[in-house]
Order: C-alpha cells, then sequence, then structure tokens
C-alpha cells in the first residue's frame, strides 16, 4: 500500500472521477494521504497569453480549486486524507514536478485510449510514466471520445 498518493484530474473527465478515486483508494494505506492536482495548461500554449491576463488567471485558478472541492464532496473523499494544488504549464511536466515536491510515493491518474495521435507524440500518462520517480498507476477513461 501507499501513503502518498498524487491523483491528477481531468475537470473535464468528470464522470470517471469515481473510477479514479475508488482505484486511488483501492492502493492508499490506511494512514496515507490523497494529493488532488489540477494542472491549468491555459498558458502552456502561447496562443492563450493574450486572452488570459494575471486578472483573469486568478479567477480561473480560483473556479478551478473550487470545482476541485465539490468534486471530493460529491465522492465522498475522506478530508482529513486530502491536500489540494493548482499548477500552471504543461500536463506531464507539472504531474512529475509535483510528485517530486510531495515525495508522493504513487500517481493515480487517468488515461485515454491510445491513438495515431498519440503514436508520434506521446501522450502525458506516458511520459509520466516514463520519467515518475515512482509507481504509476493508470486508470483506463469509460468514454474514449
Amino acid at each position: 500500500m501507499f501513503k502518498n498518493i498524487l491523483v491528477p484530474l481531468h475537470l473535464d473527465y468528470k464522470e470517471n472521477h469515481e473510477k479514479l478515486f475508488t482505484g486511488a483508494l483501492e492502493v492508499l494505506d490506511k494512514d496515507g494521504s490523497l494529493s488532488l492536482l489540477y494542472v491549468n495548461e491555459n498558458r502552456a500554449h502561447g496562443s492563450a497569453y493574450a486572452i488570459l491576463d494575471d486578472e483573469n488567471e486568478k479567477h480561473y485558478n480560483h473556479d478551478a480549486f473550487v470545482e476541485l472541492k465539490n468534486i471530493t464532496e460529491k465522492h465522498d473523499l475522506p478530508k482529513d486524507k486530502l491536500s489540494f494544488n493548482i499548477r500552471d504549464g504543461s500536463a506531464h511536466r507539472e504531474i512529475l514536478e509535483e510528485a517530486r515536491r510531495i515525495n508522493a510515493d504513487a500517481i493515480v491518474m487517468m488515461a485515454t485510449k491510445p491513438g495515431f495521435g498519440s503514436y508520434f507524440i506521446s501522450s502525458t500518462s506516458e511520459r509520466v510514466i516514463r520519467h515518475a520517480a515512482c509507481s504509476v498507476f493508470v486508470i483506463r477513461l469509460t468514454d474514449y471520445n
């Protein structure tokens, strides 16, 4: 079992959160903790700079934090075992950096079905698996779109 699990969340795939949390809680030690992470990728790609000034970004991150809290309440996650963080940047880099920062012993994350689009440019989960210093559990999304 793992004591310090990082759980990166994609806020758009709400229908898969229950499956993700079930997987994370299954490998969580009874004295362990979950660190939920949302990565705001709006500024990871230069095209968003023109429309997202610092004030808009602050509101966006606040809304994401509120959404994280709502998700944990909806899924009745143990509040005494939770922490939250929002990072700005490229998802795989920020997940890896957060895992290092909190000294995670495991990462439990969602992944889409691999397709031609990820053949030449690897997916976030693939990059995390390849570079993580800890165990990584991948929960497949129910809906691949």
